[in-house]
């Protein structure tokens, strides 16, 4: 889990990206799994999880700014330009802008037919 709960409360941080997570008190004695596939899962789990909200994100700050143009509305300009965007922030600081390894394939290939 990425977020504690009452079930999953014991914290722990993957070693790659430090990313946080939350199991059961009892994990270090019933997990018999590989904790590296564990953290990757984890790890994946969470760029997804910042993809979406980045993407929500910018939808809604697009929506902001469209309607600040028809209305000619300067307040919900402001409010469209000063909208966050944490989510994106966060991940274009992991390690390749959290694109996945397709992504970053078709950034390759388009660059090259620029």
């Amino acid at each position: 889990m990425l977020k504690p709960n009452t079930q999953y409360e014991t914290h722990m941080k993957t070693s790659n990206l430090k990313t946080s997570f939350y199991v059961k008190t009892d994990f270090p004695q019933i997990f018999t799994g590989s904790l590296s596939k564990l953290e990757k899962t984890v790890e994946a789990e969470y760029m997804d999880m910042l993809r979406n909200s980045c993407h929500r994100e910018k939808i809604t700050k697009a929506k902001l700014f469209m309607k600040a143009k028809y209305s000619s509305n300067t307040q919900l300009r402001k409010k469209a330009a000063d909208y966050s965007t944490e989510s994106c922030q966060l991940l274009g600081q992991l390690p390749g802008g959290g694109k996945t390894e397709i992504e970053k394939q078709f950034n390759d290939f388009y660059q090259e037919w620029q």
